[in-house]
């Protein structure tokens, strides 16, 4: 068996703003360096609260500028998928490949992103944002699958199905995507953002102008995982 795990926003999506730092703004808070945006993830980064409880304080922060559904919905609808991706993932079925999602984006947004796309995936894996009847928000649950958590996700998978680490990609683009390398799989960047892609250890290979996700494809090829 062999599989494929994407990160979501940067690399099967056209560039654009981050999800959450897009909601923030949509709901009239500050972004910048001495934002309460900044200061959430900076604690995190450094340890000072936990993953959910940056989804708490953030959960706090919206539901007191009155965040709904449709402010969701809006953002999903401005973000378009990368040319080519319906074709790979249509490919990568053909040949046999499992294909996952592992993003901390959010699982609604990720879904009406895809659209008819979701058909070939196996698991999308985000944060989770549920609404009240009225599209009010009630909380958001975070996903263990962000960051270290992404090396983690791989862990389990491997367990669950046996799939030897060397026939796993996981293909990404930021940093939060670097921890990936430490579970053994095969590892491709792709318009770095803020991924350090000189680093060979965390990234086998790196594609810096990737216009169109099929360039991927023979890089899975060089990566082992033949198809």
């Amino acid at each position: 068996m062999k599989s494929v795990i994407f990160d979501f926003d940067g690399t099967l999506t056209c560039k654009n703003s981050n999800v959450w730092k897009s909601i923030w703004q949509n709901l009239g808070f500050d972004v910048g360096k001495n934002s309460h945006y900044a200061k959430l993830y900076g604690d995190f980064i450094s340890e000072k609260i936990t993953h959910q409880q940056w989804c708490d304080l953030t959960c706090e922060a919206f539901i007191s500028k009155g965040m709904n559904k449709s402010v969701l919905d809006e953002i999903a609808d401005k973000t378009k998928l990368i040319s080519g991706a319906h074709e790979v993932f249509e490919t990568l079925k053909k040949e046999g490949f499992s294909l996952h999602i592992v993003s901390g984006n959010i699982i609604s947004v990720i879904e009406r992103v895809l659209g008819e796309n979701v058909k070939f995936f196996d698991s999308i894996n985000a944060n989770v944002l549920q609404f009240d009847e009225r599209g009010r928000l009630l909380h958001i649950q975070g996903t263990n699958y962000d960051f270290a958590g992404k090396a983690r996700f791989v862990e389990e998978f491997k367990i669950k199905t046996g799939i030897l680490a060397k026939n796993i990609v996981f293909v990404g683009n930021g940093g939060n995507d670097e921890w990936a390398y430490l579970s053994g799989c095969r590892t491709l960047c792709i318009n770095p953002d803020d991924a350090e892609k000189s680093n060979s250890t965390k990234w086998h290979i790196v594609l810096n102008d990737v216009s169109d996700l099929k360039q991927i494809l023979p890089e899975i090829n060089n990566l082992g995982l033949k198809m």
